[in-house]
């Protein structure tokens, strides 16, 4: 959990640290409807394939927006606070480029949307993933 420097409101860093914690919960559950579309789009039944994957994506990519709210308001009160590593803006950067190009595949048809340019969301988002990860490890405590 956030180590309290006397500067803080144990009450405000208990709500900022369960913010955190539903946000990362809901993180993962993306990246598992992600992997499921991945499954879904390798089926060719009438239930999987690429409608299935679309639908599934989809799921994810409005899950991962909700996430998006609760980090919102923990790097707000980070930065209010004095006490955001710079860390965060790159973690936000990407994820906002991520979440522009999903914006992107969620809403269109067009030829852009290739498997090679999906492939490249993909590893945008992972690395998104990971650096929030590292950041949730870093701010609970599991990671120095």
């Amino acid at each position: 959990m956030l180590k309290s420097k006397g500067r803080g409101n144990l009450g405000l860093e208990t709500t900022i640290y369960s913010l955190r914690t539903i946000s990362f919960g809901l993180q993962i559950g993306v990246l598992l409807l992600f992997l499921l579309s991945l499954i879904v789009l390798k089926k060719k039944s009438k239930k999987g394939g690429i409608k299935g994957h679309g639908k599934i994506a989809t799921g994810g990519y409005a899950l991962a927006l909700l996430s998006v709210l609760y980090m919102l308001y923990s790097a707000y009160n980070l930065t209010i606070s004095g006490r955001d590593p710079s860390v965060i803006y790159t973690h936000g950067l990407f994820g906002a480029i991520s979440l522009s190009f999903g914006f992107i595949f969620v809403i269109n048809r067009w030829r852009w949307k290739t498997r090679r340019n999906m492939r490249i969301l993909l590893a945008l988002w992972v690395l998104t993933f990971i650096g929030g990860l590292s950041i949730y490890l870093t701010f609970t405590g599991r990671l120095p």
